[in-house]
């Protein structure tokens, strides 16, 4: 059969299934959509700082970097040029900045380039390839920062950094002409000079870029470790792409699971739709086989219809996933921005386009080749034992679903990091197990019409019975069982992480009735260092209401591709080490030693990265290298690739520095903590680059950050269980419609039309129920088994409990918004004239 005959087919065909077809497309689409969306995010989440780094690095190979914000000489830079096998180098310091302009505040990482970056610097730092221009004391801004602060070309501004605020002009506006992609990077750019004269670090760099010649990498990278010395670290100069994907990953593997399990909902949405059309394909295909045509051509036929279906439903998905992606998954999770300059570009690529594509003509053959199995394997002597194969499927699928829920709970007690393997398996679980599950339901129907004096559920059971509708209510009731398992699962685990999250900040908080820490949201873990003198803090200290001045110490430090959160909280700090956060240890023997000095505590991933345990001895490679021991292993604190605690006296010697991230403010017994933060900043007033706040506020503004840290996967979650909602009530409102001959005849029997409206509710109810309640208790099992991965794979505080009421409302939601849709079709199927049934 030639293309062009299939094609004539299909437009034949496809006004009589229009509805159904439409349906499908739907179902596919949504699916199409969050998966597109999803991975766009996933992709645009790295490569903002791919690019980025590209921006900076050009075509240099290695980098020596600092391991604390002071940073190292630049003198060691003509060290670097003259080490065999070196090409070039250029210098860069690095450093976070609040920029101020007439309309408003932008927290920035400001680098400082030279001409050096001339020969092989990215295209961010291009500007300096000037001498002129390097000599400038100006800084350039991206162009949607520049409208942000209110700043045009020559403008005035402030740059706040550590070492206090200074007046600036804005020398250069970045575009997208000049820059690219990086013109959506929170960065600002400025000559080296400029930046380490304002940032009170004279004659230091962050890093040095390293170019080696041709074919000598080895011999370069050699000679850069014997320089480094143990104090400085040698890495590939784009390093910090694989130490953000490391910090990254948590977010990424939630997102792609649950938007996998968001397209498996539209995949049964759309076999849901597709299985209405059975019964006429099954008269096309047998037609086709009376014509005279092989089997081969029967398939030839079917995959047409699914590649239309595919190809119409990947558009559509692909055009909502666009908007989805733009303006619901594109925010950046906030933790990720307090270590990391993440832009806000959208980058699409080949394979987000070609994963989701492939996603929707798999989905659309799946659905439409369905009934051909049944056709093809039928044989006229297959009759005589018909009514043992539902027997015997259902023995298989039992067998099959407790073959699953047994792996899964393998994977559960023995690898918990391995959570999308386990929550495939409890979802093909629930799939296999969900027949019996309903047939339980139909037979309490049947239980419970037996002290009823009323014919609706006899009604109601005699078509959930029925083998013709078997598959179709199956994919019904699947779709519901799995959009609650998904819900449940999800909204339970989330819960357990958010309530770990909660108790991480309040701990650390608390150890402060107010906190003085530089400005800016990314600031908020406190490590970034500023200035601070003798006469700032007697003037802190004669503040009414204030007890005592405690200084802090936190950085970011880099072990392989772990980038670490480091406390140091002050000797005499109330709980050093946030007591629920223990994950191996005793709490009070390990805050004596952190208190004592010469101890440290690891997060359990750290730990096991450096082969260590408690009372073990660990080297820190700070910028002066610490030997301390191990006092006890904790949570990752809230901060996915791993936290350390050390007193803030190990953490001034360990980094060789004495300018404090924070200061810890004690007040006294009976004064009101936001009373003296307001006193506080009266005194202070602009001499200390900090921000005050209460240990409520601080810890408000942590709750808040965590939350839209996990804001996406919120979003999936809503977005998963109202496509659920929608699929159900459209397809169950597709196979109430085609059931009006049957309401006819029994109207022509003597049923009345509230009668059988009734029976047609309840018949929903008790098949959407059945996989509604078989999704909520799968749900309780998937909370526990995304719970204990996020505590495997991250080590994040997670606080596991039963999320019951979220089952509960998760279960209310889907089944009665649901019935509350199909009220309207039922009602009008209902209203069909009385007539005979057809023959059979």
């Amino acid at each position: 059969m030639r293309l062009s005959n299939i094609f004539h087919l299909y437009r034949v065909r496809l006004p009589q299934r229009l509805v159904q077809e439409l349906l499908a497309v739907a179902g596919i689409a949504v699916g199409v959509a969050l998966v597109f969306a999803s991975l766009v995010a996933n992709t645009s989440l790295t490569g903002s700082l791919r690019q980025l780094t590209s921006g900076i690095v050009g075509d240099a190979r290695f980098q020596l970097t600092a391991r604390g914000p002071e940073g190292f000489s630049d003198e060691l830079l003509a060290r670097v040029r003259a080490l065999p096998g070196v090409d070039d180098a250029a210098p860069v310091l690095e450093a976070r900045v609040i920029v101020h302009g007439p309309r408003g505040q932008q927290p920035l990482l400001l680098v400082g380039g030279d001409p050096r970056f001339a020969r092989f610097g990215g295209p961010l730092l291009q500007p300096f390839a000037s001498d002129r221009l390097a000599g400038q004391r100006a800084i350039g801004l991206t162009a949607p920062v520049a409208q942000t602060v209110g700043v045009t070309f020559g403008g005035a501004l402030e740059i706040e950094t550590g070492a206090g605020r200074v007046a600036s002009t804005l020398g250069g506006r970045l575009d997208a002409g000049d820059i690219g992609d990086l013109v959506h990077s929170p960065v600002a750019i400025a000559p080296l000079s400029y930046v380490q004269a304002i940032s009170g670090l004279p004659g230091r760099v962050s890093r040095i870029f390293v170019q080696p010649l041709p074919g000598r990498d080895d011999e370069a990278r050699r000679g850069l470790q014997r320089l480094a010395g143990g104090t400085l670290t040698v890495a590939d100069a784009d390093a910090d792409v694989a130490t953000f994907q490391q910090a990254s990953m948590p977010t990424n593997q939630s997102t792609a699971l649950f938007s996998l399990l968001a397209a498996l909902v539209g995949f049964l949405f759309a076999l849901s739709a597709v299985l209405l059309t059975v019964p006429k394909r099954r008269r096309f295909i047998a037609d086709l086989r009376l014509a005279g045509h092989t089997p081969a051509v029967v398939v030839k036929v079917m995959l047409f219809d699914a590649v239309m279906l595919g190809a119409a439903g990947a558009v559509i998905g692909l055009l909502i996933g666009d908007q989805l992606s733009r303006h619901l998954f594109s925010s950046v999770p906030g933790y990720l921005g307090f270590a990391f300059p993440i832009g806000s570009q959208r980058i699409v690529d080949w394979t987000s386009f070609a994963a989701a594509i492939a996603a929707a003509l798999v989905a659309a053959c799946i659905a439409v080749l369905a009934p051909i199995r049944e056709i093809f394997t039928r044989r006229p002597n297959e009759h005589a034992d018909a009514s043992q194969r539902p027997r015997r499927a259902s023995a298989a699928f039992a067998l099959a679903g407790a073959g699953c829920l047994l792996g899964a709970g393998v994977v559960l007690l023995l690898a918990p990091a391995a959570a999308l393997g386990g929550m495939v398996l409890m979802t093909a679980a629930l799939l296999f197990l969900l027949p019996l599950l309903m047939q339980a339901g139909v037979a309490a129907l049947g239980w419970a019409g037996q002290f009823v004096k009323s014919a609706v559920p006899a009604l109601a059971a005699m078509e959930l019975r029925s083998r013709a509708s078997r598959t179709r209510m199956f994919a019904l009731a699947a779709t519901g069982a799995v959009a609650v398992f998904a819900s449940v699962a999800i909204g339970g685990a989330h819960r357990d992480l958010l309530r770990g999250l909660d108790t991480s900040a309040r701990q650390i908080d608390a150890n402060a009735d107010v906190w003085a820490t530089f400005p800016g949201e990314p600031n908020a873990f406190a490590t970034t260092p500023f200035e601070v003198d003798a006469l700032d803090l007697q003037r802190i200290e004669a503040v009414p209401g204030v007890a005592a001045v405690r200084e802090y110490r936190g950085e970011f430090l880099d072990l392989g591709d772990r980038r670490t959160w480091v406390l140091g909280p002050p000797v005499d700090a109330d709980a050093p080490i946030p007591p629920r956060q223990l994950a191996d240890g005793n709490v009070e023997e390990a805050t004596d030693r952190i208190r004592d000095g010469g101890w440290i505590t690891l997060s359990e991933a750290v730990a096991d990265d450096a082969g260590v345990d408690v009372g073990d001895w660990f080297e820190l490679p700070s910028p002066n290298p610490t030997r301390l021991r191990v006092a006890a292993l904790t949570t990752n604190l809230g901060w996915p690739p791993g936290a350390i605690i050390l007193n803030a006296e190990d953490a001034t010697r360990a980094w060789g520095t004495d300018r404090p991230s924070a200061l810890q403010i004690a007040t006294e017994p009976d004064a009101d903590p936001a009373t003296v933060r307001r006193a506080l900043a009266e005194s202070i007033g602009q001499s200390l680059p900090v921000v005050l706040e209460t240990a409520e506020e601080r810890q408000q503004r942590h709750f808040a950050e965590a939350r839209a840290g996990l804001e996406r996967l919120t979003q999936i979650s809503a977005l998963v269980l109202g496509a659920a909602i929608l699929a159900m009530a459209t397809a169950m409102g597709g196979v109430i419609w085609q059931r009006r001959p049957t309401l006819a005849g029994l109207k022509a029997d003597g049923f009345s039309q509230p009668e059988l409206w009734r029976a047609l509710l309840l018949e929903s109810g008790t098949l959407l129920g059945s996989g509604c309640l078989a999704g909520a208790i799968f749900g309780l099992g998937g909370q526990v088994m995304l719970s204990r991965a996020l505590r495997a794979v991250t080590g994040f505080p997670v606080f596991y409990e039963p999320a019951l009421l979220i089952a509960v409302a998760m279960l209310a939601i889907v089944l009665l918004v649901a019935l509350a849709i199909l009220a309207i079709p039922g009602l009008l199927a209902v209203r069909v004239g009385p007539e005979p049934a057809p023959a059979h």
